[in-house]
């Protein structure tokens, strides 16, 4: 009896001590995890002028399928529940969530303002801080062409863009402002920072993000009523990329068919294009959120452009050297050169990101992205030489080398053309251009 008193309890110690290590630990978090927890609360101006169903965020998939041109006839044929769209793009310092509001109909008092299908958003920046969700560190809205940007953060500053305001919380959830329809002056349903007023003429709901998608059954009063909504992943679109044609999801690149007040006037995120902010490019908003983002604005501390998941683009560019072979200034003096990368005939990269000064003939120089004479100056976090793109299978790529001229018109110093096809790496290694006045160093990497 002694000899078994003693052994039981020695026998529920060990095991009590093999078991330890197998405890569970925290984790991090899902990318769906990140987007639910950062889950922005909408508040949504609605107009009855217009129908208050047009301004409703829900899926694009409502009516049971992915034509596009549809959509604006069908709203009041089905339920519109509430759904929002993200992704998440990370580097090796940073999460860039991007929440996407899709409504059936823009409409407006001018025909010129309405067309079929809508898409706004905004993009989170998180910072990896060693915590399960992050810091908070920024939000970048689009608001139909035009980015705003908005920190509580006081040590970031103007880069190409200005900082537009603070950012109001609901726990870890942003408070964003959305448009109605024939709202001045910005155009239905453009994303801003909600700022606490009331809903512009007493009617806006407010969606908070519940995990289950509920159906408006009351869009009257100044944000009286609040309803949950669900999160789909933006993949939905992306994995339908080149589903193009009329009768389809896309009319064009990026650009849902539509055929009701305009042609495929809705685009997603890897069309948009905010031409007056600086140095970014057509798509950056979700291929190369890393770069729109660290040219837009400064002091964002530690930040990098070394992605760790970036399934959003389709070409990775990089160059790495640049041989001026010849002297192009009018005035006989050495070339200033600068490389400019064209995709599909448009350009995502400039003088405004490198460019060498007085370049001597055959020297190499290395190129990143605002170090030498860059006409943005020496803006970046960060050094870096890639562009990520996102554009059709088998798009022309071009390295175009320039000596600038700055009015006089610049001059071309020849190029390097391809059209790799998915899966397909082109590398030049000192290739002589097109003209015989530039050597290139450059990779160009087709990955879907």
């Amino acid at each position: 009896m002694m000899r078994s008193k003693i052994l039981f309890p020695l026998f529920i110690l060990l095991f009590s001590v093999m078991i330890v290590p197998f405890a569970p630990k925290a984790h991090a978090a899902s990318y769906a995890e990140l987007a639910a927890y950062w889950a922005p609360d909408f508040y949504q101006d609605v107009n009855s002028t217009y129908g208050y169903p047009a301004d409703y965020m829900t899926n694009f998939d409502y009516d049971g399928d992915w034509v596009s041109n549809n959509n604006w006839e069908n709203i009041n044929s089905y339920p519109l529940k509430a759904y929002a769209y993200y992704s998440v793009v990370e580097t090796t310092t940073h999460y860039f969530i991007g929440y996407y509001d899709y409504h059936a109909r823009d409409d407006g008092p001018l025909t010129i303002d309405r067309h079929e299908n809508d898409m706004e958003g905004l993009l989170l920046v998180i910072r990896k801080d060693g915590s399960t969700y992050g810091s908070f560190q920024l939000m970048e809205t689009l608001s139909h062409n035009e980015y705003y940007q908005y920190t509580n953060d006081p040590t970031i500053t103007t880069g190409s863009d200005n900082v537009d305001g603070g950012v109001l919380f609901r726990g870890s959830h942003p408070k964003v402002f959305i448009q109605s329809n024939g709202q001045s002056p910005i155009g239905g349903h453009g994303n801003l920072a909600y700022d606490g007023s009331g809903a512009p003429g007493g009617d806006g709901i407010v969606y908070e993000y519940g995990g289950t998608a509920d159906t408006v059954t009351d869009a009257t009063g100044n944000y009286t009523h609040h309803y949950s909504y669900a999160l789909k992943s933006v993949d939905e679109f992306w994995n339908r990329r080149n589903d193009i044609g009329n009768g389809h999801t896309f009319g064009a690149w990026g650009a849902l068919d539509g055929d009701t007040y305009g042609t495929d006037s809705a685009k997603l995120p890897w069309a948009w294009d905010d031409s007056t902010d600086g140095a970014t490019f057509t798509g950056d908003f979700i291929a190369d959120p890393a770069h729109m983002i660290d040219t837009h604005l400064n002091g964002l501390g530690t930040f990098s452009h070394v992605y760790v998941n970036n399934q959003y683009y389709t070409h990775r560019l990089q160059i790495s050297s640049v041989t001026s072979l010849a002297n192009r200034d009018p005035f006989g003096g050495a070339s200033d050169i600068f490389v400019k990368f064209r995709a599909n005939g448009s350009g995502v990269s400039d003088d405004r990101l490198w460019k060498k000064n007085d370049a001597a003939v055959g020297t190499a120089y290395n190129v990143a992205w605002g170090t030498m004479d860059a006409s943005a100056g020496a803006q970046y976090s960060s050094s870096y030489n890639d562009r990520y793109v996102a554009q059709p299978p088998n798009t022309p790529m071009n390295i175009e080398i320039y000596d600038s001229d700055g009015t006089s018109g610049d001059d071309g110093m020849g190029e390097l053309d391809s059209a790799p096809a998915v899966g397909q790496t082109v590398t030049w290694t000192n290739a002589v251009t097109s003209n015989g006045q530039a050597k290139v160093t450059a990779t160009i990497e087709a990955v879907r």
